[in-house]
């Protein structure tokens, strides 16, 4: 357990009663639910740019990157981070645009135009499991257990709800006031520590010393197969609800094309960042600098907290708790509106009012919390946690919105039902198959199948649910077309 002073946390503190702060005075701020939902489609490009960067960089983010760059090196940044910026720069030229002209409120609405109601429910469903604040609520198990000495229940908990209430009472616009605050302090904080970090381990000399070569070839040692997956990951922007929801809320498409052209700057700055403090980390582990036994999960904050002084280390991990709340709080909105607007409003009550969307709004964020909070306990190791929402996100809307949003002529219903019941029902099965049925490896820190000599990594899971989604969008096409 590490020992943080009285300094700092004291500034944790004054933070996370700051943020629960901007939550009661957003509280009695709404108009309608358009206003809580998506602030009045009035978010400017600076607003953009914090909510958007601050938002997908959580921890997450942070402690996927740091975890791979630890027990890897640079493919963190090359295999992984860096084949993400294609994908907003395809979001910023050609998907956000498209989107724009049309007056949808959340990425279920597409489907509902294109396919009907039916492929609504399954895509709200894969929204909503997706949504679920799990990786926030693990990565904050994770700081209370590193830093204080907390059972990592006890972390969730305290700090996870701590999100949980500004979210509930301030709706959109406290999400988007506080990413702003949270984008200056994770920004600012992320670059004072690698002088401390470097400093601690002897320099980048140490690191070029000490580490494997390998730790510096781009790919690393990774299966080309278990790259090509973690980079796939990044086609969850493409289709992703927290993304969507900023496209919705903006004044206009310039708008968010601009707040995300800046942004692949700053995320590749912040990724590259992330990568040298673990690398730091590793070096610190193998020099015996850093005495503890360290878990690749905890790279990022066990060198921190080992290089920082007193009074930086709590700005460090205000610094880090912001960046996850920054996350926390989208998703658990994006999660309650896939239940109230999503789903409640469509299928029980279609004439439901404002407040009544709202109210539904907020059992949908508290319900999410929950369940995340949950999933979080089941799983071990937080990069497999978060492949495997991208995989049920990814298998069970990216064929039918991208098909239906570029070639109209496909958008049939039973199209759209096969192949986002397809996609969902085979990760969902695949995904507890293998945990059921294969062994977690410590070495590879993810479960993995055995067919004889093949080795079916969790991981590999979008290699057949991805296809198959596709396949059920071909089948539908097909029936309907027989079925004239």
């Amino acid at each position: 357990m590490a020992s943080i002073s009285n300094l700092d946390y004291f500034i944790i503190i004054f933070y996370m009663m700051g943020m629960v702060a901007i939550g009661f005075w957003f509280s009695k701020r709404h108009g309608d639910f358009e206003d809580f939902f998506l602030a009045g489609r009035s978010l400017t490009t600076p607003l953009l740019i914090t909510t958007l960067i601050s938002t997908y960089y959580g921890l997450d983010v942070l402690f996927g990157d740091s975890q791979l760059a630890f027990t890897d090196g640079v493919v963190a940044w090359f295999g992984y981070a860096r084949p993400t910026y294609a994908f907003f720069l395809i979001a910023a030229f050609l998907l956000a645009h498209r989107l724009r002209k049309e007056n949808f409120l959340s990425l279920p609405d597409i489907l509902d135009r294109y396919y009907g109601k039916e492929t609504r429910y399954i895509g709200a469903t894969a929204s909503f499991i997706y949504a679920l604040p799990s990786l926030s609520l693990y990565a904050f198990g994770m700081l209370g257990e590193v830093i204080m000495g907390w059972p990592p229940i006890i972390g969730m908990a305290v700090i996870g709800g701590v999100g949980l209430i500004y979210t509930l009472t301030g709706g959109f616009w406290a999400v988007a006031l506080t990413d702003s605050v949270q984008f200056l302090v994770m920004c600012l904080i992320i670059a004072l520590a690698v002088p401390f970090a470097l400093n601690l381990v002897g320099g980048f000399d140490q690191m070029i010393k000490i580490l494997p070569e390998y730790y510096f070839e781009t790919m690393g040692d990774l299966s080309i197969w278990l790259i090509i997956i973690y980079a796939s990951t990044g086609l969850t922007i493409l289709v992703e609800p927290t993304f969507y929801q900023r496209i919705f809320a903006a004044k206009s498409y310039k708008n968010v094309r601009n707040a995300l052209i800046a942004g692949i700057f700053i995320w590749g700055s912040y990724d590259w960042i992330v990568t040298i403090l673990a690398m730091a980390a590793k070096v610190g582990v193998l020099q015996g600098t850093i005495t503890v036994n360290v878990d690749s999960n905890a790279a990022l904050l066990t060198i921190m907290v080992a290089a920082l002084p007193a009074g930086a280390l709590g700005l460090f991990l205000a610094g880090v708790i912001a960046t996850e709340m920054s996350t926390l709080d989208s998703y658990c909105l994006v999660a309650g509106g896939n239940i109230s607007y999503d789903i409640y409003k469509p299928a029980f009550n279609p004439n439901a009012s404002d407040i009544e969307l709202i109210k539904t709004t907020r059992i949908g964020i508290g319900v999410s919390w929950i369940l995340g909070f949950l999933m979080a306990i089941a799983f071990e190791q937080m990069l497999g946690l978060w492949v495997l929402l991208a995989s049920i996100l990814i298998s069970s809307v990216m064929v039918p919105i991208l098909l239906g949003l570029y070639y109209s002529s496909l958008r049939k219903r039973l199209a759209g039902i096969l192949s986002s019941s397809f996609g969902l029902s085979s990760t969902l099965i695949l995904n507890i198959y293998i945990m059921v049925q294969g062994t977690f490896d410590p070495v590879e820190e993810t479960y993995i199948l055995h067919f004889g000599s093949w080795e079916i990594l969790q991981e590999y899971v979008m290699y057949f649910t991805v296809p198959f989604s596709f396949f059920g969008f071909l089948l539908g096409i097909l029936i309907e077309k027989y079925n004239r």
